[in-house]
C-alpha cells in the first residue's frame, strides 16, 4: 500500500519549455543552430464549430466601389476575326441576300484561306437566318399552344398540359422515356420482344391441295389405245 501511495502521490516533473524570446543571432548560421534546439510540439487542432464564426459587419458591403464601377463601364475590346479588308462590312447584309457576296461587293481578303473564312462566315449568317425562320414557322404551328377568339374577338392562347406527367410544355415522349420516383431516375422499360415459336414436330400442318390439271381428250385416248 505505501508503495501505491508513493505512485499515485508523486508528482509529474514539469518538462522545462525552451525560450528563446531574449535569443539574438547575428547571422544565417546562427539561427539554423536556434531552429534546431527548437523541439516539434504536436499540438491537436482545434474544432471550430460553424455557429461560432461571424463576420465584421462594419467593413462588409456588397456594393462595388468606384474602381470596380469604372472597369464594368469600360467594355472588353475582343480581336475583330473578319480580314483587315472586310471589316467596313456589315455581314448581316450580306447574309441577307442569296445572292453570292463576290458580286455584292468589290472588296477582297488579300489571301485564299481569309477569302474562304469570310465566305464560311457569310454562309454561317445564311443558315442562321434559315434557322430562325425554321423555329418561327414551328412557333406558329406548335400543337401545344391553342389559340382562341373569345366573345369580346380577343385571341387568348392556352398551352395544352402533358397527358402523361402534367407539365406544360410536353409532348409526352420524353417523360415516358425516363420516369422519375422519389427522385431517383427509373431505368426506361424495355419493348415486349415477339417470339416466334417454332413448329412442333407431332403436329400436322395443313397442306393447300393443288388442283390437278385437266387432260385434253386427245392425250386420255391415246392412252387407251
Amino acid at each position: 500500500m505505501a508503495k501505491l501511495d508513493d505512485f499515485l502521490g508523486k508528482k509529474k516533473e514539469s518538462v522545462p519549455i525552451l525560450d528563446l524570446s531574449k535569443a539574438s543571432c547575428g547571422s544565417k548560421e546562427e539561427l539554423r543552430r536556434l531552429l534546431e534546439k527548437v523541439p516539434d510540439f504536436k499540438i491537436k487542432p482545434e474544432k471550430v464549430n460553424v455557429d461560432s464564426i461571424k463576420i465584421k459587419d462594419k467593413g462588409h458591403t456588397f456594393k462595388s466601389g468606384k474602381r470596380d464601377l469604372k472597369r464594368m463601364k469600360e467594355p472588353y475590346r475582343f480581336m475583330d476575326p473578319l480580314p483587315v479588308e472586310m471589316q467596313s462590312l456589315n455581314i448581316a447584309d450580306l447574309a441577307a441576300v442569296s445572292i453570292d457576296w463576290k458580286m455584292l461587293t468589290t472588296l477582297r481578303p488579300k489571301s485564299k484561306v481569309e477569302e474562304n473564312y469570310f465566305s464560311r462566315l457569310v454562309e454561317l449568317g445564311k443558315l442562321e437566318n434559315k434557322c430562325r425562320a425554321a423555329e418561327k414557322r414551328q412557333f406558329q404551328l406548335d400543337p401545344q399552344i391553342r389559340r382562341s377568339k373569345n366573345k369580346a374577338g380577343v385571341v387568348e392562347t392556352r398551352i395544352v398540359s402533358c397527358m402523361e406527367c402534367g407539365e406544360d410544355f410536353c409532348n409526352g415522349k420524353t417523360c415516358s422515356q425516363s420516369g422519375y420516383d422519389q427522385f431517383a431516375r427509373q431505368p426506361e422499360v424495355a419493348a415486349a420482344v415477339q417470339k416466334i415459336t417454332s413448329p412442333i414436330p407431332g403436329d400436322k400442318t395443313k397442306k393447300k391441295l393443288k388442283k390437278r390439271k385437266s387432260r385434253s381428250p386427245s392425250k386420255t385416248k391415246k392412252k387407251g389405245v
